[in-house]
């Protein structure tokens, strides 16, 4: 089994049209070569593509969501595809990710939500995942 330790470069493009700040990546990508790098210490360079850990990932995501408006969603059995609700829900919780045996999940309490909750066979895609669904959500991420 191959381990993913931080986004490869199409995870990497999907954050970034997200808006979070490259300067929050924990490692940089060098022609698919992954290198740590010290944050806060300027410019990426051209050569190289931000790349995020697990951990870094999730000091990005909200902690905690209050009366959260949820307009788009995962639809049941339609893979990485977010639609418009009918019926907006609210999201309020703390994050979590767990596995459940087969997938890992980012759950937030989502009471009431009728979609399919951010989910992968791998927990950094999982994360990636939720962070489009809350932009797509309009929900500004933590940049620094």
């Amino acid at each position: 089994m191959k381990h993913q330790i931080a986004t490869n470069p199409d995870q990497s493009k999907r954050l970034l049209a997200c808006g979070v700040d490259p300067d929050s990546a924990d490692m940089l990508l060098y022609n698919n070569a992954l290198s740590v790098q010290v944050r806060g210490l300027g410019k990426i360079p051209e050569c190289a593509t931000p790349a995020w850990s697990l951990s870094a990932l999730l000091e990005v995501m909200p902690k905690h969501l209050e009366d959260f408006p949820l307009t788009k969603w995962y639809p049941p059995f339609i893979e990485d595809e977010i639609w418009e609700m009918d019926i907006p829900n609210v999201l309020n919780g703390d994050v979590k990710l767990y596995s459940n045996g087969t997938k890992w999940i980012v759950d937030y309490d989502w009471d009431g939500f009728n979609g399919t909750l951010p989910q992968s066979e791998n927990p950094i895609e999982a994360v990636v995942l939720a962070i489009e669904l809350l932009h797509a959500n309009g929900y500004t991420l933590n940049t620094k």
